[in-house]
């Protein structure tokens, strides 16, 4: 696979993710301005890496769309909720998301809030209505589990209270972006191994870890030298807050080295998943952008 076939075939499953989406929230309806709240932020762009990588994993490994499109929504909306509230101001106090005013700038903190959490809540009402087998239940409650204190909020938890620290720990560092990115990044691999062959599922695992970690070095050093008008975020925040990033831990030059050698790690990795190599191209999309 060339890079003109993976945009394609990214475009082609954004195209299928959205329209399904779009389905999704046709159907909901509220008094107040719940819901609005809800669609401007699941609505505000970007590229919906975590369900579309679902979707072409899924394919991947002989799946199919319809099996598969209730859990890549239901993570993109558990995705959308915790950025909704990372934005906020007890958090990362972030006034801009993917392009244009955060949901808390728009529908006020306490619209925001709520927002989030129904869209939490939306993601499980959504795969409970889905779930037919217990390989459905299975891989449901790896997202639920991935979300919870032991993944992603845990992950947050752990971010929020390392910053203004002193004691930069590489352990803490990455026992942080094990659960706040990897976990959520390692889902759109699992998921579809778990539903449809689980002998993948060792080596998507491994896959997503590494592939976890790629992302968010990534991100780092987006933080540091990236455009704003170009990420659709602010940039030199964790800076400002004193965080525990991985630039702290080995320098500019030493994420560099450590992207490389993750990189290699992910095209081996892949050798035992694809034989396509979108694999391969996905990872070059990532590392492209610094």
């Amino acid at each position: 696979m060339n890079r003109q076939e993976y945009d394609r075939k990214y475009s082609e499953k954004l195209d299928i993710f959205l329209k399904y989406s779009e389905n999704v929230f046709s159907g909901l309806n509220s008094e107040s301005k719940i819901c609005e709240a809800m669609k401007y932020s699941f609505f505000a762009g970007g590229k919906r890496i975590r369900p579309v990588l679902m979707l072409c994993f899924s394919d991947i490994i002989g799946g199919n769309d319809e099996k598969v499109l209730p859990f890549a929504f239901a993570l993109e909306c558990i995705h959308t909720y915790s950025l909704i509230h990372d934005d906020l101001p007890a958090l990362d106090n972030d006034d801009m998301r993917r392009g244009r005013p955060s949901c808390h700038i728009v529908y006020k903190e306490s619209g925001a809030i709520l927002a989030g959490d129904a869209l939490l809540n939306l993601a499980f009402e959504h795969l409970l209505k889905n779930c037919n087998s217990g390989k459905d239940v299975k891989a449901a409650y790896l997202i639920a589990d991935h979300a919870g204190f032991s993944g992603m909020l845990g992950g947050q938890a752990l971010d929020i209270e390392s910053e203004n620290g002193v004691d930069f720990d590489e352990n803490k560092l990455l026992s942080i972006y094990e659960k706040k990115t990897g976990k959520f990044l390692k889902l759109p691999f699992t998921v579809p191994a778990t539903l449809f062959n689980e002998e993948f599922l060792g080596a998507s695992e491994e896959y997503g870890n590494y592939f976890g970690l790629l992302f968010q070095f990534v991100d780092d050093l987006l933080d540091v030298k990236g455009n704003p008008d170009i990420i659709g975020k602010s940039t030199g925040k964790d800076e400002e807050a004193n965080k525990l990033t991985s630039i702290k831990i080995y320098g500019i030059n030493g994420v560099y080295d450590r992207i490389n050698h993750l990189k290699n790690k992910l095209i081996d990795c892949a050798k035992r998943l694809d034989d396509s190599g979108f694999l391969n191209c996905l990872v070059d999309s990532v590392v492209e952008r610094i």
